[in-house]
């Protein structure tokens, strides 16, 4: 509670969305009618389901900061009970989302953060062959934010392909992809949405990081050397699922490094490593032969998370669209 407080309480101008998301609650309460926005026929960028929320709010009396707690309050409970219901190590898992995800997503970019919440447990549901609430969750979800959409492209290339060195590989092909700044050739040729291409426009680029990537990666070569005794603890199609995960969401990354809002599409992939990530330390220590050896990576691994999380504590990374 104290967290989805810490995010829900904050005031305007802290990030870089609050003021946009005030202007838009304004707008919406004074200009649209509940008709106008079921139909789409408004000016804002934002999806339809989030602005008919903000008319609910405006006509119940509310201002933008019950939006705020209320979307603050959904986000968190998806993820943390998400969290300690299928993670073993919950509280390291915890620590895992507050250094890498939470600043960048929960603080800054509210409709993304709760569209990737449902987007975590739609993958939660497709491991377990829960195809209705995984599809139902991503339908909704897109309604709040669009990068949710990259889940079932996600599922399409786990049904398509399902070998490992191909994922293993695949991160490469998107940093080769990536020296040639693909999104400069997708803005001429007209392949982007009207959202991104008014990025392009602006040249409000930003710049996306290695460093998930790269722990991305050594986690896709953890999976793939365990891969037998991972599947103890989750089955064969989960740990599938999630090396998937990370092999995509690395490759989008990778490719358009130039461009930190398609962050949102490999952040939401990267999610899994919070799930991956306690049982890979489990197998480890079951593996080698000195048990507090393992023990001594897992604390190693904790004090790096930690220190990144540290890093993300600036001004300069929560404002703009960057991270490390």
């Amino acid at each position: 509670m104290l967290l989805i407080g810490f995010v829900g309480l904050r005031g305007l101008g802290v990030d870089n969305d609050g003021v946009a998301y005030q202007d838009a609650f304004r707008l919406v309460g004074e200009k649209y009618s509940w008709l106008d926005l079921l139909r789409g026929n408004y000016d804002e960028t934002m999806e339809r389901g989030y602005l008919l929320f903000n008319l609910f709010v405006f006509a119940l009396g509310g201002n933008i900061h019950v939006v705020f707690v209320v979307m603050a309050l959904l986000t968190g409970l998806l993820n943390f009970t998400l969290i300690f219901k299928y993670s073993p190590m919950p509280f390291l898992s915890v620590l895992v989302y507050l250094c890498f995800f939470f600043l960048y997503r929960d603080f800054t970019q509210i409709r993304y953060a709760l569209s990737a919440a449902m987007g975590f447990w739609s993958i939660c549901f497709f491991v377990d062959k829960k195809y209705g609430w995984s599809f139902t969750l991503v339908f909704f979800a897109a309604f709040i934010h669009s990068s949710v959409l990259i889940v079932p492209l996600f599922y399409l290339l786990y049904i398509a392909i399902r070998r490992y060195t191909f994922y293993l590989i695949l991160p490469l092909a998107g940093l080769v992809i990536g020296f040639f700044d693909p999104v400069m050739y997708l803005f001429m040729l007209g392949g982007l949405p009207p959202t991104l291409a008014g990025y392009v426009e602006q040249e409000e680029f930003g710049k996306s990081g290695y460093m998930l990537s790269a722990i991305a990666e050594i986690f896709m070569l953890g999976i793939f050397y365990y891969r037998s005794k991972l599947t103890t603890f989750y089955g064969d199609r989960a740990i599938d699922l999630f090396m998937v995960a990370l092999s995509f969401g690395s490759f989008i990354n990778l490719m358009f490094i130039s461009f930190a809002i398609m962050q949102r599409l490999s952040s939401l992939l990267f999610t899994v490593i919070v799930l991956v990530m306690p049982y890979l330390f489990n197998v480890i220590e079951e593996d080698v032969k000195d048990r507090n050896i393992g023990v001594l990576i897992r604390l190693v691994f904790a004090i790096f998370v930690l220190y990144y999380g540290l890093k993300m504590i600036d001004i300069e990374l929560v404002r703009p669209y960057s991270i490390l």
